[in-house]
């Protein structure tokens, strides 16, 4: 099984949130990374151990819309 993991970034650093989850994520099967609006993020999220594969979603504005849709109520 994978598990698909949001990541966190403020620009090309990874948050340590995001960095947990990974761990944790791994205990469950490959893990998979997606990673918006930053190719800098993407490439540090390759370097994540347990990262299998990373998918990067760059675009205008996708990160901020990203970030108002996924935030909790």
């Amino acid at each position: 099984m994978s598990v698909l993991v949001l990541i966190e970034h403020d620009g090309g650093a990874i948050k340590d949130a995001s960095l947990a989850t990974v761990t944790a994520a791994a205990k469950l099967g490959e893990v998979h990374a997606l990673v918006a609006g930053n190719d800098a993020a993407a490439q540090a999220a390759a370097k994540i151990a347990s990262v299998a594969k990373v998918y990067s979603a760059t675009g205008g504005g996708l990160e901020h819309q990203l970030a108002e849709e996924g935030a909790p109520v």
